[in-house]
């Protein structure tokens, strides 16, 4: 009897020590990482960033249904595709434009929607209630053109619902877009084509545009500012103000 005890005692002992180390494991900086958590280093623990809750409900149980540009057509996002690195939550779009006729066969709208989850930008902090965040989209028309938008959506840290609430057309075929949020605006930074490059090419010229948010985060609209590159101190001025070498003839919303 007591032979059966000491097994058992020790076994336990065993699995406590085994858990014990793949807890460890877990909790750990380079685990942390993989998982694209904050390590607290006070508490020895991985924490999860706003961006990865709404990443992982996203992409598991609670996906987003975006509005199909210019329309009030609704796309289902909910599959998952990493393409160079660069998670992307994707959703395939149809409606029919001509029913088939006789020997016509039917006439279709069709393409595939990809919102880009590594470059999303977390606009306000709510523990339980209401973040907004804005992130790219692009919209492969497959034939067409593929064209990329920022994104304005809401995320419901209680129901794990987003809402997606405006969009901006960027261009078509732009590359390198990337979004920061200043104060009450958004600066899109991206590179889109010259005049007199093909579509086929790489864009090559930079391009901005600034959204002003509106409404409490609810909508959108583009207006005029000043690029970020003109203010290197940070003071909310053109640095061309300091020196008196402000020029008129100069555009100070494209990069510097």
């Amino acid at each position: 009897m007591h032979k059966i005890a000491n097994r058992i005692i020790f076994i336990v002992v065993i699995l406590l020590a085994g858990l014990y180390f793949v807890q460890d494991k877990i909790n750990s900086p380079e685990e942390c990482q993989k998982v694209a958590g904050v390590w607290n280093e006070t508490e020895e623990v991985c924490e999860q960033t706003t961006t990865q809750i709404i990443y992982e409900n996203l992409s598991a149980g609670y996906p987003i249904t975006m509005t199909y540009p210019e329309t009030t057509f609704q796309v289902i996002i909910d599959k998952i595709e990493t393409v160079d690195e660069v998670y992307f939550l994707r959703g395939h779009y149809q409606k029919v434009l001509q029913e088939a006729t006789g020997d016509k066969e039917a006439i279709y709208d069709r393409g595939l929607l990809y919102l880009n989850m590594s470059k999303m930008v977390i606009l306000n902090e709510a523990k339980n209630g209401l973040v907004h965040y804005s992130a790219p989209f692009i919209v492969n028309t497959v034939g067409s053109g593929v064209f990329v938008y920022a994104g304005l959506f809401s995320y419901d840290m209680e129901t794990k619902k987003s809402v997606h609430l405006d969009s901006a057309l960027l261009g078509n075929r732009v590359r390198e877009e990337k979004i920061t949020y200043i104060k009450d605006y958004l600066q899109v930074d991206f590179k889109g084509h010259a005049s007199e490059q093909a579509y086929a090419d790489y864009p090559t010229q930079d391009n901005v545009i600034y959204l002003q948010l509106l409404n409490n985060f609810v909508n959108f609209k583009e207006i005029k500012r000043m690029h970020s590159s003109w203010d290197a101190n940070g003071d909310g001025g053109n640095d061309c103000e300091l020196d008196g070498s402000c020029d008129h003839t100069v555009d100070y919303s494209l990069p510097r």
